[in-house]
Order: C-alpha cells, then structure tokens, then sequence
C-alpha cells in the first residue's frame, strides 16, 4: 500500500505546452529534480514527469499527457504529492514530519506523560509541535534545547520538562 506525502500543490499553468507551475513544501526545493513521477489530486493520480526545472522558489514540470495549457488548467490548485519510497534516507538526528504525528511525549526519564503529537507546522525558526491530551493543546518549538530524543521505532519523544514548561504555549 502506498503513503503519499503532500510536497506541494499546483498553482497554474505554464505558458501554452502544457507545463504547471508547482508550489513545493518541501525542505529542498532541488529533490524535485530526481522524481520520475508525481501524484495529483485526493485521487493520487499518477504522472510521469517529462521535464522539470526550477525557476525562481517555484517547480515548473512537464507531465506525461498534459500537452497544453488546457489540460495542466484542470490541475490548477490539487495537491502534489509523492510515494514515502521517494523519500531521501534522513541523518539520524532528522525526521520527517509525518515520522513524529502519533508519537507519545514524555519527560526525559520517561515517567511522565505530557501527550501525543497531533501537528508538527514548519515555521522560518523553528518546527513547531502540537501535542494534544485530554482534549487540550499545548504547543512547543521543536529545539535541540528542548526535545532530548526522538525514538520513532518505538513512537516517543522526550522533552526536557523544565525548558518545555518555559517555552510551550498552552492552546485553551
């Protein structure tokens, strides 16, 4: 079973050859250019990428059976997505994003409980996490100074609770 991973959406079309110009959220920009194909739509419609290139903070890619400015407007506004085996292999002190939702966050000594990460969002700063217990939200950066560990095998993160409690921000 695949799982597809949003890194963008379709904003237009390109001049008149059937080209789309993509937003990407992605990190690295560049890994557009080693994608053989893409996913569109809720659908996850699959198209073989004839040609790709970025310009300016923008994808600009050529799909296989869109050949003109009419067909890559029907794509106008859907998601970009990929297959989670096109994903470069991380270093081991970096995480993809859909990697920490659903992980349990615990004190360092891992005795107490603080909650299961419900977002991580992408900030120009920092990653910010959103764990959610008992109904409620609370929200931290995603620091070095902060988080102690990562252990996505086994569904947990560990924070240091006294620099948590100085830099969450709790949501109710």
């Amino acid at each position: 079973m695949n799982n597809f991973i949003c890194i963008g959406k379709v904003l237009k079309p390109q001049a008149l050859k059937g080209e789309v110009k993509i937003s990407a959220n992605t990190r690295d920009i560049n890994s557009y250019l080693s994608y053989e194909h893409l996913y569109l739509g809720r659908e996850h419609q699959k198209y073989a990428i004839e040609k790709c290139r970025i310009q300016d903070d923008f994808v600009v890619a050529k799909l296989e059976n869109v050949d003109d400015a009419n067909t890559a407007e029907k794509l106008r506004n859907e998601d970009v997505y990929i297959d989670d085996s096109q994903l470069a292999v991380l270093p081991e002190d970096e995480f993809y994003i859909q990697d920490l939702i659903g992980l349990d966050v615990f004190s360092i000594n891992g005795e107490t409980y603080l909650g299961q990460v419900a977002a991580v969002d992408n900030f120009s700063s920092a990653d910010i996490v959103t764990i959610e217990k008992d109904g409620k939200e609370v929200l931290f950066p995603f620091l070095a100074s902060v988080v102690s560990g990562v252990d996505v095998q086994h569904k947990k993160m560990f924070v240091d609770v006294p620099k948590f409690k100085e830099v969450c921000v709790d949501e109710d």
